[in-house]
């Protein structure tokens, strides 16, 4: 399938959204390759990645990462730069998949989860909802 060229805005909008996944998966620790692998393997099944390059927007966020200087407060500022509504919410959707399919929630990534919703504008009700998704999609259910 074949995609036009996309703006710099809007590249840079999803350098962001890789940003902020990356944010979650290593909020424990260094970044190791089965992670990376599990952010691009989860970007690449959304429709703003489909058929894209996704080294292009990861060089991206690591370089967002860097500039951070290892500041959390810094990184988190990045994530501000998401413009449109839709986005911030699917961004924040994602961070939570993520976030639960790695397993249980450190306090390091609710610290992240929590101030990425009030980053984005997310309600407490829709917030809600997405985690009850994430957990419910997530929890290993016992048999009957």
């Amino acid at each position: 399938m074949l995609h036009e060229r996309e703006s710099a805005e809007i590249a840079e909008q999803k350098v962001v959204m890789i940003h902020a996944m990356m944010m979650i998966c290593f909020a424990n620790g260094a970044a190791a390759s089965q992670q990376i692998a599990i952010i691009e393997s989860y970007a690449k099944a959304l429709p703003e990645f489909i058929g894209r390059d996704f080294k292009n927007y990861y060089h991206g966020a690591k370089e967002l990462a860097a500039a951070a200087e290892g500041s959390v407060d810094r990184a988190m500022r990045s994530v501000d730069r998401i413009a449109s509504k839709n986005l911030r919410r699917k961004t924040y959707f994602c961070c939570v998949e993520l976030a639960y399919a790695a397993g249980k929630l450190s306090p390091a990534v609710e610290r992240l989860l929590h101030s990425m919703q009030e980053i984005f504008g997310i309600d407490q009700e829709w917030a809600r909802s997405v985690t009850e998704l994430a957990e419910t999609k997530f929890s290993v259910c016992g048999a009957a």
